[in-house]
């Protein structure tokens, strides 16, 4: 194996989607993956656009926005753009650098051989999707009730 492949194998046993593969699988993840890069203002995944790839961040931090308003800050080890290749629907959220980043990536294809290849991957996305969708609804029950009129106190029936 190149130092290149090595370097990615060290970069994927950090991010908490791999958390407990083996040095085997890290490898087959690590030729799946290619890496790029980020600058800061730089749009990694917009909202309502198709997605075609999905990302592991290696270095640097970004910026989740839904509908303009900011939901999450994301750094090294978070992975985004997933649920599009999952469901083959657009972007849910933008995403944008706000530092320099470097990211590896997986086409769909690639994608979809990862979860072939490591299943266990399958089970801990969709733990980690799970955790995001109660954030989610957290914040829109809170926003519910930031939009209801405050009442004229309590009402008997």
């Amino acid at each position: 194996m190149t130092r290149k492949g090595d370097a990615k194998v060290a970069d994927l046993a950090g991010v908490t989607l791999f958390a407990g593969c083996t040095g085997k699988e890290l490898s087959a993840i690590a030729k799946l993956t290619c890496e790029t890069q980020a600058a800061p203002g730089q749009v990694v995944c917009k909202e309502g656009e198709a997605g075609l790839e999905c990302f592991v961040i290696v270095e640097g931090e970004a910026e989740v926005t839904m509908a303009g308003t900011p939901i999450a800050t994301i750094g090294p080890g978070s992975f985004l753009g997933e649920m599009a290749l999952l469901d083959r629907g657009p972007r849910v959220a933008t995403v944008t650098a706000t530092t320099p980043m470097r990211l590896l990536a997986l086409s769909r294809t690639e994608f979809d051989a990862l979860l072939v290849t490591v299943p266990e991957v399958s089970r801990r996305m969709l733990a980690i999707m799970g955790s995001r969708l109660r954030v989610m609804d957290e914040i829109a029950k809170a926003a519910k009730l930031a939009n209801v009129a405050p009442s004229d106190g309590p009402r008997n029936p």
